[in-house]
């Protein structure tokens, strides 16, 4: 008999690191040389900076996307709040629903766009 209890904020915290992961091995495979890697997840973009040695719990997947930042010519981990990206909260409820990996360099989906320049609108200076 066995069993498994997920604390949520942790669950949070391994699928961002996860989707960090992911990330860095998909522009790899497609060959960009250089990235900006944005996530929502404050502790995980924290920890793949630091310098000194990560003691987290999500020390196997920082470890990983240190490594394989070093890949890159250039690879640059930025937080970005969750409120001031809609666009990539669209994404995730877009691929929420398909039944397998999505994939677009260029022509997101039209719902994307549209949250996306709504944020460009939103974020412009006076």
């Amino acid at each position: 008999m066995g069993g498994l209890v997920f604390c949520l904020d942790e669950t949070k915290m391994f699928k961002a690191a996860l989707a960090v992961l992911h990330v860095l091995h998909f522009a790899l495979d497609l060959g960009f040389p250089k990235i900006i890697l944005e996530s929502d997840s404050k502790l995980i973009v924290q920890n793949i900076q630091q310098i000194s040695e990560d003691y987290s719990e999500s020390r196997p997947f920082t470890w990983d996307a240190k490594n394989l930042a070093r890949r890159f010519l250039s690879c640059c981990f930025q937080f970005i709040a969750r409120e001031a990206n809609r666009a990539a909260h669209a994404m995730a409820v877009e691929g929420l629903g398909a039944e397998a990996d999505l994939m677009w360099v260029e022509d997101a989906p039209s719902k994307v766009v549209e949250v996306a320049d709504s944020d460009r609108r939103f974020s412009r200076p006076p």
